[in-house]
């Protein structure tokens, strides 16, 4: 393994083993930071500020506003929502319905605790004798 023409010897044989060891693990160490950074990282998106902005209904039956498809965990749904005159909105977990909320003129807050291993959506009714009901949702995990 020298570089000269001389016979190598034990110590000159173990330098070269040692060399090569000392860039295999500066490899190795590259190639987990590579790995680590290509790991796909959560998608977050904004949701519009104003409420006749979000997504919403006139419709008496329940409709579907938005949804999230998600890998198996647990989260918190935060729904904000107001009706024109009232309505209802309730989260739908892998096709069950986990709780339904009334909505008012004014926009409401309520934080809801799920389990979902495929999909969540958000869907909402007018109860009232007018108007609309809108919803903007967010999901956080955890």
């Amino acid at each position: 393994m020298s570089r000269v023409n001389h016979p190598d010897t034990l110590v000159t044989l173990l330098r070269e083993i040692q060399r090569r060891l000392r860039v295999l693990e500066g490899t190795r160490h590259t190639a987990a930071a590579f790995a680590a950074a290509a790991a796909p990282a959560p998608v977050l998106a904004f949701q519009p500020a104003r409420p006749q902005d979000w997504p919403g209904t006139t419709a008496t039956d329940w409709t579907p506003l938005v949804r999230l498809l998600t890998r198996p965990g647990a989260f918190v749904v935060v729904l904000e929502a107001v009706a024109d005159s009232g309505g209802e909105v309730r989260v739908v977990v892998d096709g069950e319905v986990t709780e339904t909320v009334a909505v008012t003129g004014d926009v409401g807050r309520h934080e809801i605790a799920v389990t979902a291993n495929a999909e969540l959506v958000v869907a909402a009714r007018r109860t009232g004798a007018t108007g609309s009901v809108r919803v903007t949702a967010f999901a956080l995990a955890g």
